[in-house]
């Protein structure tokens, strides 16, 4: 699932990740001006759980792109 956070000036994507039963991480992927996703996302949020990713990506005013 995609979700789109004011995307006409959205510059880069979140996509979450659960990577083990405790563990839930949050990338970044900056989008260049053509549109195609960077090939390097880098981690920007460790979470214990869903509520934590939810809580972090709850504070986030810039425009973005959210993926699962």
């Amino acid at each position: 699932m995609t979700a789109y956070h004011n995307l006409a000036q959205a510059d880069h994507c979140f996509t979450v990740k659960h990577v083990a039963a405790d563990s839930w991480w949050i990338l970044r992927t900056d989008l260049p001006t053509h549109g195609r996703r960077s090939s390097i996302p880098r981690v920007v949020f460790f979470g214990t759980s869903e509520e934590q990713v939810k809580a972090w990506l709850s504070t986030r005013t810039e425009p973005h792109f959210l993926q699962h």
